[in-house]
């Protein structure tokens, strides 16, 4: 009787440390991995930063791929699969694509060539981010072609850099100050740059919106290339 009474007691006890451990533990678990949450909004931030901002949500992280991108920062988030917003289960994993950063384009040689040669050369590169400034030259055969580039030709350069291309061209004598006056604004930097000359300071005054109401130097005074052009515009 007294060997039951014990079997008995036993028993009872074991159903109880298993019902305990089955709701502290068991429970808990079971009910936390039917748990959903919102997947984060992660691009642009970064890897670091995801990965403990993923674990404190109880989400883990594998990057599965990285690119190139002129968009996003060297290192940091590009994508997300799930995308964010996305409902997952708690301790989900979240698949990461990271940015390399832009990708790194050889400058081809184009010094020594045209205007239209050497755009032709870059858009062959995919250098599409340019800018054309005059630079003048003693020598005649260096009149309107490319001089040099900033950065230097044959460097790498990360992909939507700035290219600056120096053009260059010839001293001209003395001539006279063209006349820019009821000209758009537009127009007389246009014509400021065909004769060589150097757009100065822009004043705004009452007038016609846009339209040049007075230059210095006037028109029809003696100047010489590179001189300074001061405009006063309507507004």
């Amino acid at each position: 009787m007294k060997k039951n009474i014990i079997v008995y007691i036993s028993a009872v006890f074991g159903s109880f440390l298993l019902g305990f451990g089955a709701f502290y533990y068991i429970v808990p678990v079971a009910v936390r991995h039917s748990r959903t949450i919102e997947v984060p909004y992660l691009k642009n931030m970064s890897l670091t930063k995801a990965k403990s901002f993923l674990s404190n949500l109880d989400l883990q992280y594998v990057v599965v791929d990285s690119v190139n991108s002129i968009e996003v920062a060297r290192g940091s988030i590009v994508s997300s699969d799930p995308p964010a917003k996305e409902e997952v289960r708690v301790g989900s994993v979240i698949k990461l694509v990271v940015s390399r950063g832009p990708r790194k384009i050889r400058l081809p040689n184009i010094v020594g060539l045209s205007r239209k040669e050497a755009l032709d050369s870059l858009d062959v590169y995919g250098i599409t981010n340019r800018v054309f400034i005059n630079y003048p030259v003693q020598e005649k055969r260096l009149d309107k072609t490319v001089v040099k580039t900033k950065p230097a030709v044959e460097d790498s350069i990360p992909e939507g850099t700035i290219l600056t291309i120096y053009v260059g061209t010839a001293k001209r004598k003395v001539f006279l100050m063209p006349n820019l006056n009821g000209m758009r604004l537009d127009e007389a930097k246009a014509e400021i740059s065909k004769y060589g000359l150097t757009l100065g300071e822009i004043k705004i005054a009452a007038g016609e919106p846009n339209i040049v109401i007075q230059q210095s130097p006037s028109p029809g005074v003696e100047v010489t290339f590179g001189d300074y052009v001061k405009l006063v515009v309507g507004r």
